[in-house]
């Protein structure tokens, strides 16, 4: 398979209940895990065993390394790097969204190469993070791919895609989860992506209390609930 054109090498795919080689044929539904910045998916497969079975996972590894370890989806050179809180000025907003974009084409390339967007599978996104900046992209970009999406302490990203009129007719189902003291997500991003999610989603939001930038054992049984009434 050539990674020419998605940077996402498939070799380095990490998959529970699937493999890369019969990812065409399988009709389990499946879950495309989407790590945050500086992780390497092992992360997000980690959560994969709480949640249902008879599903296939796979987790997708960034393409681009760092040099101090970890990969990214794309830059967060806006960030603030003694807190990682995200900048919210239009310089800013502006490399979110193009950068976004471009990691999103990447995912739905690669899950173009693999076969699976034609293979009948149900399929959903779940994104941590910067990963669910890409999920939610992915997801505007290609609406009638997936059956929905779990973005997991992240946002949506500012812009139009062409798939926002589409989403805003099928009204796809949203699991959004955070903390409520969430450092990183500042309260503008908040603010935006609840009103994008209630004008684009049938949106499950679950907001805990003194939970930080992290995914909780409670938020867990949420997600799976979720997954379970999504993919049947």
């Amino acid at each position: 398979m050539s990674t020419a054109s998605t940077g996402i090498d498939p070799t380095t795919l990490l998959w529970r209940g699937g493999d890369t080689e019969t990812a065409a044929t399988s009709t389990l539904p499946l879950v495309v895990g989407l790590h945050g910045y500086g992780a390497d998916g092992t992360d997000i497969l980690s959560l994969t065993g709480q949640l249902p079975q008879g599903v296939r996972y796979v987790s997708v590894p960034a393409p681009h390394p760092q040099p101090e370890g970890g990969r990214e989806w794309f830059p967060l050179r806006f960030a603030d790097p003694a807190t990682g809180e995200v900048a919210v000025d239009a310089d800013a907003q502006i490399t979110l969204e193009q950068g976004a974009n471009d990691a999103a084409a990447a995912v739905i390339s690669l899950l173009d190469t693999l076969g699976v967007l034609d293979s009948g599978a149900p399929l959903a996104l779940l994104g941590y993070s910067q990963g669910g900046i890409v999920a939610m992209q992915a997801l505007r970009q290609r609406p009638a791919a997936f059956r929905g999406a779990l973005l997991l302490s992240g946002l949506v990203a500012v812009g139009t895609v062409p798939g926002d009129a589409e989403l805003a007719e099928s009204r796809p189902p949203v699991f959004w989860g955070r903390g409520d003291a969430d450092t990183v997500i500042p309260s503008l991003a908040v603010e935006h992506t609840a009103a994008w999610l209630e004008a684009h989603s049938d949106a499950e939001v679950y907001v805990e209390a003194g939970l930080g930038h992290a995914v909780s054992e409670r938020e867990l049984v949420r997600m799976a609930s979720f997954l379970e009434r999504t993919l049947g």
